[in-house]
């Protein structure tokens, strides 16, 4: 006689281990790492307040266009929607929506402390406010959502790269010392399309904020593929963590500074897949990370964009590992590298 589970599935089949991993998952304890606002905000309140605000938003396919479900072809496409997330929000009132939206769906996958990321100066032009009023009212909103769902977080000030960086992290840094330097404020980063050049003259300014003003540093690199980058991001950035990093195992020398810095890498499983930087069909290099002792802690980078939560990228590591043990041991990790 078959014993069949209260969902009609036959024990110890694959799908059923699976689901129980999958519950077992759901109920860990989590810390997120690399997590960027706008992608963590559920699309369907991404097009009330899009509609709401009256943006304009052109030929783009609000119904389609803002979630990736199935990988495309390069990081420049994975980055589309971004077209539209920075059209909004145009109110205060709306701001506080979306931060309130976004700890309820970490609360729901069960997360317990969060490093949110944002860009400070659209928030700014959009509202017709100075820097350092949008980053008071980024700071307020999430004293306000941290207590209310009782998880514990701080911002990541994201520059994006392109020939203007190096003058958007002063204008950044500028802004964190007039506001005094709250310590909901951890970190700096550097993000965007890294095949884009920039100012060799932003890593000393990046430098500045971690010797002086205590800021963290996380820089998104390796995820094209561009070992370059990340070496840049060790050496002349002083990075204490780097996004992504999936390029670091085509490069032996790299592991091993990653190994004797303890630097860590924020893998985000789902997006490396949806994004092109783990092509189809090939592994994801966490077996590399694991054999080399790589620090790593897994993320989830813009969930709601890919319609998932920080639990899918959980799950992908176990389908791929079947290594529960480390899983278990993640949220230890986490805390470990985090800058709260």
């Amino acid at each position: 006689m078959k014993l069949l589970n209260k969902k009609g599935l036959e024990e110890n089949t694959e799908e059923y281990q699976l689901l129980e991993i999958k519950d077992k998952v759901s109920r860990l304890e989590k810390g997120e790492l690399h997590v960027h606002l706008n992608g963590l905000v559920s699309t369907s309140l991404i097009r009330d307040i899009l509609a709401l605000e009256g943006a304009n938003t052109g030929g783009f396919d609000l119904l389609n266009d803002l979630n990736h479900l199935k990988p495309v072809a390069s990081l420049a496409e994975y980055l589309v929607p971004w077209s539209m997330l920075r059209l909004i929000p145009s109110s205060r009132a709306h701001l506080h929506e979306m931060i309130d939206d976004a700890f309820r769906n970490l609360d729901a996958a069960n997360v317990k402390f969060a490093e949110l990321r944002n860009t400070v100066f659209y928030l700014a032009a959009l509202n017709g406010i100075s820097d350092t009023e949008a980053m008071n009212w980024l700071v307020e909103e999430l004293r306000v959502s941290s207590e209310k769902y009782g998880i514990n977080a701080g911002w990541i000030f994201t520059v994006n790269r392109g020939p203007c960086s190096r003058d958007d992290l002063q204008r950044l840094t500028d802004a964190i010392q007039e506001i005094g330097c709250p310590k909901e404020i951890l970190a700096v980063d550097l993000a965007g399309n890294e095949e884009i050049p920039i100012d060799d003259r932003i890593a000393e300014l990046f430098r500045y904020c971690k010797e002086q003003l205590g800021l963290g540093v996380t820089i998104h690199a390796g995820e094209t593929g561009s070992v370059k980058n990340m070496y840049q991001a060790i050496n002349d950035f002083h990075a204490d963590r780097i996004g992504h990093g999936t390029a670091a195992w085509k490069d032996q020398g790299l592991m091993k500074l990653l190994r004797e810095k303890d630097i860590c890498l924020e893998i985000c499983p789902v997006s490396n897949l949806l994004s092109n930087a783990v092509p189809v069909g090939e592994r994801h290099p966490f077996n590399q990370f694991i054999a080399h002792e790589v620090p790593f802690v897994i993320c989830s980078d813009n969930p709601a964009i890919h319609a998932k939560t920080i639990n899918e990228d959980y799950l992908s590591f176990y389908i791929e590992q079947r290594n529960m043990e480390l899983l278990e041991h993640m949220y230890s990790l986490q805390t470990k590298y985090s800058f709260l």
